[in-house]
């Protein structure tokens, strides 16, 4: 993670591993399985929050608390949390990423706003796609529902 930005964007459990941040945001559209062991990553010093639509502005809320607590810039790192493929390898998702720009946007809404690219990057497509973001995050879900489905229907 860039310590030259005060807001990153990274994917998975290595980029938790790799995280050094007083903000940790974990960014999962389906809070699945990838929550649970990117919250047991985690380091223990770092305030950690879980993001999905529903909870941006509030986990956006919740960062810039923390920073008006600790009385100085506090770094924030979104790790999003992406999905598996069959080889267990990081697949990552339109979900998260929606999620992880979803919460960029409201970070810069409060006044944060010196963010990595890949953070400009997700923001860009969350305020472009701010319209269909519910449509396009559920089309993701299904769709890896239906490689999982067919995954399992060609290992019988």
């Amino acid at each position: 993670m860039s310590a030259q930005y005060q807001v990153t964007l990274e994917w998975g459990a290595a980029a938790m591993r790799a995280a050094a941040a007083d903000v940790v945001v974990i960014a999962d559209a389906d809070r699945g399985p990838e929550t649970a062991e990117l919250h047991d990553l985690a380091p223990r010093t770092s305030l950690v929050l879980d993001a999905t639509l529903a909870s941006a502005s509030a986990v956006a809320r919740a960062a810039l608390d923390e920073q008006e607590r600790r009385g100085d810039r506090a770094s924030i790192a979104i790790v999003a949390a992406g999905a598996r493929w069959a080889d267990g390898s990081l697949r990552p998702t339109a979900a998260d990423l929606l999620v992880a720009g979803r919460v960029v946007d409201e970070l810069a809404e409060l006044g944060i706003d010196f963010h990595s690219p890949a953070c400009a990057a997700a923001c860009a497509a969350a305020v472009a796609l701010r319209g269909a973001t519910e449509t396009l995050v559920a089309a993701d879900d299904a769709a890896i529902q239906s490689a999982t489905d067919h995954r399992a229907g060609a290992e019988r």
